[in-house]
């Protein structure tokens, strides 16, 4: 069945799938679910480009592509569920349907990035952006909480790389990146201030590591 499933996203446009083990985290989290898929889809080269070269504000093919990742995890929550086992799909539409986002806070009870550092794609950065080697930040992620018996993936979580890097902080229109590294359970609103990111992109964009995948793939 993970096979299958898989093999699926791969043909609707996802360039990875995780598989995590979520049963040891709170109930509040997990909602009784011991597994979950984390669905990427990376944003391309060119588009970073305009984004950071160019020095435009355009969000379309993060918001597609955003929406592309939520329409895959609710198409695997009803394979899952054909199969004969529970699934919710943590999409936008979801969460907010069934009160899993609180609008005061803006927050989830289990991020899309949480289960991506369990899974060791990559770290927050000083933007609160998940960070990875591969693609910087230039990706978009959903997932889905399920109880079908998946073999997981988890891998040993990543700390920052980001160092004495200020980029995203000094580079940020509205100051909202308070430049701190992330740790373990370290209250959000230390890193970032969501209440005034206007959602432009430049930190996604101008990070060092999302310009070297920029760099490693736009003439590819």
């Amino acid at each position: 069945m993970l096979n299958e499933l898989i093999s699926q996203l791969t043909n609707f446009g996802a360039n990875f799938v995780k598989i995590v083990d979520i049963s040891m985290l709170s109930a509040e989290e997990n909602r009784g679910y011991s597994v979950a898929l984390l669905i990427g889809i990376v944003l391309g080269p060119s588009y970073i480009f305009r984004l950071s070269k160019e020095n435009i504000i355009d969000s379309c093919e993060f918001s597609e592509k955003e929406n592309d990742a939520d329409k895959l995890a609710e198409w695997s929550a009803d394979f899952i569920v054909t199969k004969g086992y529970k699934a919710f799909a943590q999409s936008e539409r979801n969460l907010g349907l069934h009160g899993f986002y609180e609008e005061t806070t803006k927050t989830t009870p289990l991020p899309h990035k949480k289960i991506a550092i369990l899974a060791g794609l990559g770290w927050i950065g000083k933007s609160n952006l998940l960070v990875t080697q591969e693609y910087g930040s230039a990706l978009c992620m959903c997932s889905v909480l399920t109880n079908a018996p998946f073999l997981t993936e988890n891998r040993p979580i990543i700390m920052p790389k980001c160092g004495e890097c200020t980029t995203c902080k000094n580079i940020c229109p509205t100051g909202a990146i308070n430049g701190a590294i992330w740790e373990m359970d370290m209250n959000r609103d230390l890193i970032i201030d969501v209440y005034h990111c206007d959602g432009c992109l430049k930190c996604l964009s101008n990070c060092p590591w999302t310009q070297k995948y920029m760099k490693d793939n736009i003439f590819k």
